[in-house]
């Protein structure tokens, strides 16, 4: 137990010893997904008003869908249009989808540098990995700027924005780093990370409130999907909703260090013979 505990322990400050070195390689991520592109990064933020725009009309106005059992005081803020329910749920899933579907590939696609330049297998999966994160960081920027400019977002509601940002992080550093292992060793795990990713994304309150699930089998099940309550804490940040159950973050919070620990031992397991399996 105490050779797992000291590989994650030892993760921040391999991290910061190489940090110049993550940064660059974050860097080269995130400028790849805009390279040949005139507007560069804008496209992001300009995507994403456009998406909101989208939501906006589509299921605002054409089906015009209203969101209710948010627990939100409607006395003092504004109702909360179907657009702004969406967004705030995709964002912060999408930034874990894009972390953990990139760090399954992240040494199959820098087979070369793996190969050839001797580095700690953690600094290529936190640099790839951030960079791609930094792309959803703009869209998040984005989205509280709605939020804020809509009146859903106030001063009280940082403790929760700030909680939801730091769970999302630590997430993304547990499943980057054990879907990092797990590309290396199973060749197809990328498709069956993307599966799951599906059904998490569709047994979470992302694009359906959790007060439309049924009680019984399937409100259980839709509860104890470690999205709710992990997208529940953003929203509350967001737009004021109401806060998922104290123990049901603490029991996100504490997987996401189980996943942190399990992928760092891991990665020490595994570092040395990395190279060839590739």
């Amino acid at each position: 137990m105490s050779q797992y505990l000291s590989a994650s322990l030892r993760l921040p400050s391999t991290l910061a010893r190489h940090r110049f070195l993550v940064a660059q390689l974050a860097w080269r991520s995130f400028a790849s997904r805009y390279a040949g592109s005139y507007l560069g990064w804008l496209w992001t933020p300009l995507a994403t008003l456009i998406q909101f725009a989208l939501f906006m009309v589509v299921f605002s106005v054409i089906f015009k869908i209203r969101v209710e059992g948010l627990g939100i005081d409607l006395a003092k803020r504004p109702p909360v249009g179907f657009g702004i329910y969406l967004i705030t749920g995709l964002v912060p899933f999408l930034a874990l989808n894009d972390a953990v579907l990139r760090a399954a590939r992240v040494f199959r696609t820098h087979a070369t540098l793996v190969q050839r330049v001797r580095m700690p297998a953690e600094v290529l999966v936190i640099g790839d990995v951030l960079g791609a994160v930094l792309h959803h960081a703009i869209s998040f920027v984005v989205v509280l700027a709605i939020c804020v400019i809509g009146g859903h977002c106030r001063l009280a509601d940082l403790p929760w924005l700030g909680g939801s940002l730091a769970l999302i992080a630590l997430w993304v550093v547990g499943l980057s780093l054990t879907a990092s292992v797990l590309g290396a060793v199973l060749p197809d795990v990328s498709e069956a990370l993307t599966l799951g990713m599906q059904l998490l994304f569709y047994g979470a309150p992302l694009v359906y409130p959790l007060a439309m699930v049924p009680e019984g089998v399937l409100r259980t099940l839709v509860s104890a999907n470690p999205l709710t309550p992990l997208v529940g804490a953003s929203r509350a940040g967001l737009i004021g909703a109401a806060p998922p159950e104290p123990l049901a973050v603490a029991a996100v919070a504490a997987l996401g260090v189980a996943l942190v620990v399990i992928g760092a031992a891991a990665l020490d397991r595994w570092r040395y013979t990395i190279a060839d399996l590739l």
